[in-house]
């Protein structure tokens, strides 16, 4: 959580500085990593609306170690002139750098769910909702895609849902043609659940993965952050993609006080799974403009990493989570699960740090690091269980030199493409920054 900062902290508990912005005019001001005790902080402070103390780590030692984690840049081969400066600049400019490993396009704002997390719940958005971008349009984003960035890039398609286009196998179909042989489908699950045959027209169509919100292993979760319990219909959709051989990823939003007790859950289901199952996200919930609920203090992937750890029954632990080197060290981090003579070991207790750095493909998907280098190293090897934990910046938590090396973006309609947490970033009323 976010508060005022009362008083400038020392210089001696510094990390790093940085720039940020005003969680209420989102103007872009200088900013400050330090630690308070083990905790790491961010302040900063808005000439018109005052400082701000935002928590964002649990312990410094375990930040410095994962900060200390540096992959070799590769830029974009296309970038627009920097202008104005991060985030204004976003196309991806000529000052950020890495290339996007995966690109979102969004296909509607529509959706078969009102859950309390997402900013497209509120039924006036819902009557108000663009049907989303004709197929031609979306060939236009896919060949604009395809000449920034490559064949190799990984597509999500997103919305609102996906799935209330009924022209979906078509998009999934157009983008194969045009180049792309990994499209993924971000789901609700619900139209996978509720029609057996609609995993298998997926898959016919040349449809790579479905990356499926999955929040727990109980009723009340899914009544607490979906509005309706979908525990059943999380586990028919887990079934038909079985049937139709769809792999998954479960993405979890984790919420304080509402299911990060249930991560472990999550992790055991995944493994017990993994035929289908390729890998799990945990997602801690960010602010954007999108949810009601409003935790003492939000969770980090720092948290994660140590609370994970102490529900995996021995299983992980919280320096077993590497950072992704195709993004900031503190964007994202990983781990790989693998079987190594009938026990479950994480990959990263199997290689070492200059193994990774070595052996580190910069064009790898953004959750096939660990996978690919695993069978690279073990070649042979069972396929295994991919860990994956966000650490999506809001307002408050906006690091702008984080920015400059995302690499999972969001395609624009003006064929722009952005950084997911720049895309996605508004203000405390829900109102986005213009950009040039």
């Amino acid at each position: 959580m976010s508060e005022p900062a009362s008083e400038p902290a020392a210089t001696s508990n510094l990390i790093r500085s940085t720039s940020s912005v005003c969680p209420v005019c989102l103007e872009v001001i200088p900013a400050r990593i330090i630690t308070e005790g083990r905790e790491v902080y961010m302040l900063k402070e808005c000439r018109e609306h005052g400082p701000y103390k935002t928590y964002v780590w649990p312990d410094s030692d375990h930040y410095r170690w994962a900060s200390s984690f540096r992959m070799p840049l590769v830029r974009p081969e296309h970038p627009i002139a920097s202008l104005g400066g991060c985030p204004d600049d976003c196309g991806l400019c000529s000052a950020h750098q890495r290339r996007p490993t995966l690109v979102e396009i969004e296909l509607t704002e529509k959706c078969n769910l009102r859950c309390p997390v997402c900013f497209m719940s509120a039924e006036e958005i819902q009557a108000k909702a663009a049907p989303g971008p004709d197929l031609d349009a979306l060939a236009a984003i896919y060949r604009s895609i395809l000449a920034q960035t490559g064949p190799d890039t990984a597509i999500q398609l997103t919305g609102g849902e996906p799935t209330m286009r009924a022209d979906l196998p078509e998009i999934v179909k157009l983008g194969r043609r045009i180049g792309f042989s990994a499209i993924e489908v971000n789901t609700n699950g619900v139209v996978l659940a509720r029609r057996p045959d609609y995993a298998r027209k997926l898959a016919s169509a040349g449809v790579s993965g479905v990356y499926m919100q999955f929040d727990g292993m109980t009723k009340q979760v899914y009544r607490t952050i979906r509005g309706a319990d979908l525990l059943e219909t999380k586990l028919r959709a887990v079934q038909n993609c079985r049937a139709a051989g769809i792999q998954m990823v479960l993405a979890m939003t984790v919420i304080s006080g509402v299911n990060e007790l249930e991560m472990g859950d999550v992790l055991r289901f995944a493994l017990d799974n993994r035929d289908v199952v390729a890998g799990v996200a945990f997602q801690p919930a960010f602010g954007s403009g999108r949810f009601d609920i409003s935790p003492d203090r939000r969770l980090t992937m720092g948290d994660v990493a140590f609370m994970l750890a102490g529900q995996s029954n021995g299983l992980l632990e919280p320096y077993d989570l590497w950072p992704l080197g195709c993004s900031h060290p503190l964007c994202s981090s990983a781990t790989y699960i693998i079987e190594d003579k009938g026990t479950l070991v994480p990959l990263t207790r199997r290689i070492t740090p200059d193994d990774y750095h070595r052996e580190f493909d910069p064009s790898s998907p953004q959750g096939s690091v660990f996978p690919d280098l695993a069978e690279r190293l073990f070649p042979g090897s069972q396929s295994g269980l991919s860990v994956v934990v966000m650490n999506y910046m809001d307002a408050f938590s906006m690091d702008l030199e984080r920015l400059k090396e995302c690499s999972m973006t969001v395609s624009r309609a003006d064929g722009c493409i952005v950084p997911f947490c720049s895309y996605q970033l508004t203000s405390l009323d829900g109102t986005k920054r213009k950009t040039r």
